[in-house]
């Protein structure tokens, strides 16, 4: 939260809100912004080709959202857009199936008028899942926890920590729009884990600091992006490109160990060869646990789902345990 002593200096904060198709939940994320305790606020709301009505929707409900309209180009291409927009000094993303808990904007903006080093904050995220029957239940925001503001474990320079997790989530993150000049674009190549990449690219930069608090929600849907399988393993090429540009240090000389990155790797492709194994693609999944036996050959659990791999590949039925 803001106190007396950032009262003097509320910079406007553009929030870009990426939205194809999303007339089921869009309203209630933009409301969670309309909710913040802070201003000033813009709301750019970047319409990526819907057919549902999606931006009628919100120009119906919501005038004071500025909305930015495009041919489907995927949500790599709409943040962009939002990002050649935006007015604010600091900006925010916000999933349009995602929401924020009050306080969120106020109090992330006092930390960075607060350590004018920092370019980045983000904060832990609450999964949202659905009941059985599809229904999302009333969501109760968490408690804070008081007297800590943030977490030095995840703070700092973390390059390091970002090769081995995501551990950024997208409608967590406040930024500095200088760090985004700097940074450039999304890349829009990746249809999978462009916002992974994103961070990775800032970490580089700057500072990057975790709030300990909860200030927003992930909800999980079954058919959205992010549930769907995909056939490339972009996070598997990401972690590998990142160590390929810029090796396992990051700016301040701390590192992670080859044996780290190559168990991330190991995971991230028997992850993806588990998916694909699943989804009907043995071919791509064979190749996955072959990967994944490359970076750990005593990755005992990939020889099982390398052989059922195979097998369905040829047509004979064999699962193994899971």
């Amino acid at each position: 939260m803001m106190d007396d002593s950032d009262k003097g200096f509320r910079p406007l904060v553009s929030v870009i809100i990426p939205a194809h198709n999303a007339s089921k939940y869009v309203l209630g994320a933009i409301g969670s912004v309309l909710q913040q305790n802070y201003a000033p606020i813009e709301i750019l709301l970047v319409d990526d080709g819907s057919t549902d009505g999606t931006a009628e929707l919100v120009q119906r409900e919501m005038p004071q959202v500025r909305i930015i309209q495009q041919a489907n180009a995927g949500v790599a291409a709409a943040r962009n857009t939002g990002l050649r927009h935006v007015m604010g000094e600091l900006i925010c993303f916000l999933d349009a199936d995602d929401g924020w808990f009050p306080g969120k904007v106020a109090t992330q903006v006092s930390y960075l008028v607060r350590h004018p080093k920092v370019g980045l904050v983000y904060h832990p995220w609450q999964v949202w899942k659905p009941n059985a029957n599809g229904v999302f239940a009333t969501l109760t925001p968490p408690q804070l926890k008081a007297n800590k503001v943030m977490d030095p474990a995840q703070s700092g320079w973390i390059y390091p920590h970002l090769l081995l997790d995501c551990i950024v989530h997208t409608s967590t993150v406040m930024l500095r729009r200088a760090v985004a000049q700097k940074v450039g674009f999304f890349n829009q190549a990746l249809s999978s884990g462009e916002d992974y990449h994103y961070w990775l690219r800032v970490s580089r930069l700057c500072e990057i600091h975790k709030l300990s608090g909860v200030y927003s929600f992930y909800r999980v849907v079954a058919n959205s992006l992010t549930n769907t399988p995909k056939t490339i393993n972009f996070c598997y090429q990401i972690v590998q490109k990142a160590v390929k540009e810029w090796g396992v240090s990051g700016p301040d000389g701390r590192s992670v160990t080859p044996r780290q990155i190559n168990g991330r790797l190991a995971g991230l492709a028997f992850g993806f060869g588990y998916l694909q194994l699943h989804s009907g693609s043995p071919r791509l999944a064979t190749q996955a646990f072959l990967d994944a036996l490359k970076h750990d050959p005593l990755l005992w659990r990939a020889f099982p789902y390398l052989i059922a791999s195979q097998l369905k590949t040829l047509g004979t039925k064999f699962t193994p345990e899971t």
